[in-house]
């Protein structure tokens, strides 16, 4: 049976230039003996394909923006699960009404600056306006981590029906349907291409990490967020060590 390894990026399958070597070794070893491995990314496709590229990272599918697209080794996108049009409305206007000078954030930003700034996706687009309909995911950095904070919980509160809002640093929250996470889009995969659960294993370090934690066999990194240490297995000092483990 064809083992799965899906793996989040930020700080799980990239910590420094060093270790993401070890892990692209350890990756083309797993994958030479038939199995399957996935990146499962809060980042949109604009952004992962910069470091794929840059770490010349070879993959047989890619999970985007915490689960809301999910793309073959051909870059087709295959699943695409975007916010409801209302919601995205209905959101925008509050954070109109929060947030003060909310700017859409270009290409080119690195986020050095500390201005409320925003952008949003779609399927494989980055950078989009609220004007856009059909989005998966809405990125809203921010001025502090009070300010993070509490905006990230008055949209949980409210939305919690229809959305799922992620912290995913001090001052950087990111919005997608409840309808999908990175759990549900690997649950996706492997109905369609009937991939046998018991042989899917997930590791990562983050809030998004945690339900994919929780339903395959779910390992964190050394450098997680409490909330996932509690689900996890055990926990690895780089993902090459997981990789090495499984085979």
């Amino acid at each position: 049976m064809k083992k799965v390894l899906v793996s989040d990026y930020d700080k799980t399958f990239y910590l420094n230039d060093e270790d993401i070597e070890r892990n692209k070794i350890a990756v083309e070893k797993f994958r030479k003996k038939g199995n399957i491995f996935v990146i499962a990314t809060g980042r949109s496709y604009y952004d992962i394909q910069k470091k794929i590229k840059e770490y010349k990272i070879n993959y047989d599918y890619l999970i985007i923006n915490h689960g809301a697209s999910i793309l073959n080794e051909k870059d087709e996108i295959i699943y695409n699960i975007p916010i409801k049009n209302e919601t995205i409305s209905k959101i925008r206007n509050d954070l109109e009404k929060y947030i003060p000078n909310m700017k859409v954030s270009l290409e080119n930003d690195t986020y050095r600056t500390p201005t409320n700034k925003y952008f949003c996706c779609k399927e494989k687009l980055s950078r989009l306006d609220f004007n856009s309909k059909d989005l998966t995911k809405i990125n809203i950095k921010l001025d502090s981590e009070e300010t993070t904070n509490n905006i990230n919980n008055m949209i949980n509160d409210k939305y919690s029906d229809t959305i799922n809002c992620y912290k995913v640093s001090k001052d950087i929250i990111e919005i997608i349907s409840k309808e999908i996470d990175k759990s549900k889009a690997i649950k996706l995969l492997a109905d369609y291409y009937n991939l046998d659960n018991k042989f899917i294993y997930t590791i990562g370090d983050g809030y998004s990490d945690v339900e994919m934690m929780k339903n395959f066999n779910g390992y964190a990194m050394k450098e997680s967020v409490e909330e996932l240490k509690k689900v996890a297995k055990k926990e690895y000092e780089s993902v090459s060590e997981l990789i090495n483990e499984i085979m």
